[in-house]
């Protein structure tokens, strides 16, 4: 009995270690996947776009995207203070097949929906220059029933974490500076974003904090014709999204770039409500490539709304 008795305590131990790091592998999972949607959901750049991510466990992470979230800047083009409002919502899927979550494997299939509400200044001390900072926040809801298993046993954590609903919320707080001249009759466009991002998970998941820069530089064609006796022109950009080491490891790349056009039309004018409040807003149509120093990579084509910044 004295021979048996530390073979028995070392089973159990080994078995509540299993457990734990089974339940590590889970949580790793399930944070990864929600951060890659949330993210996406939030960033200027990837909302609204097909991606791809580089696979640690499983088959290749998809994520699709659709994003109606916009801003309205108060004032009038040329004024030195603009305060703007932000809002919206969008939905989000991200699925990974044969993931193997230690004593189970499955495919995992989380879709979401989401709003964001956010607030800002626009400062310009002169036409070439704007100063903006703001902040916002994203609720997302992610719908229950999203784990299919290959193999039992499906654990309670399982349940909980995949086949449960759960509400994932990010706060952004940002600033940035725009520099806009006329280089050679052409209008550009360069800008640097800074953000602290925060990710709040629910399940009791610990939370993620970090910081990320968005970049992007780009120019407007002259106007290349008219409909409807109002402007059409063209812009040509790059980009890029920069995460520092705690994000990146979750998000599951460190940079990402992003070349794309767009081609607009100023409908403003034809916008007669509110005392002609959108006589500055244009319709454009969008597309962009996005890869990334890793397996991150995807596309987006979309349309949109834009009201003149500055």
């Amino acid at each position: 009995m004295h021979i048996k008795t530390p073979l028995k305590y070392a089973a159990v131990l080994s078995l509540l270690g299993a457990t734990a790091i089974y339940a590590d592998i889970a949580e790793d999972t399930y944070k990864s996947l929600i951060g890659k949607s949330v993210f996406t959901s939030n960033n200027q750049f990837l909302q609204t776009g097909w991606y791809k991510f580089d696979k640690d466990n499983g088959e290749t992470p998809d994520l699709t995207n659709a994003n109606f979230v916009g801003s309205y800047y108060f004032g009038a083009h040329g004024d030195t203070w603009r305060p703007f409002l932000q809002g919206g919502f969008g939905f989000s899927q991200i699925e990974q097949d044969a993931v193997n979550l230690g004593t189970t494997v499955g495919d995992i299939d989380l879709d979401s929906t989401y709003w964001k509400l956010g607030a800002g200044m626009n400062f310009n001390p002169n036409s070439d220059l704007a100063f903006v900072l703001g902040a916002s926040a994203m609720w997302m809801n992610t719908d229950s029933g999203n784990f299919s298993a290959y193999t039992p046993p499906v654990s309670q954590k399982l349940t909980t974490l995949f086949d449960t609903e759960s509400d994932t919320t990010l706060y952004d707080v940002y600033g940035s500076v725009v520099f806009h001249p006329a280089i050679m009759g052409y209008n550009t466009h360069f800008e640097a974003t800074l953000h602290y991002i925060d990710i709040d998970y629910d399940h009791g998941i610990d939370s993620l904090d970090g910081y990320n820069a968005d970049l992007k530089a780009g120019f407007h064609t002259h106007t290349l014709t008219t409909l409807m006796a109002l402007p059409v022109w063209a812009e040509f950009y790059v980009g890029a999204v920069l995460l520092d080491d705690d994000l990146s490891e979750i998000i599951g790349f460190d940079s990402a770039f992003s070349l794309g056009s767009s081609l607009h039309w100023k409908v403003g004018p034809m916008i007669h409500i509110f005392n002609d409040a959108f006589k500055d807003v244009d319709l454009s149509a969008n597309l962009q490539g996005t890869t990334s120093n890793s397996d991150y990579e995807g596309w987006k084509a979309s349309l949109s709304f834009n009201i003149v910044k500055f």
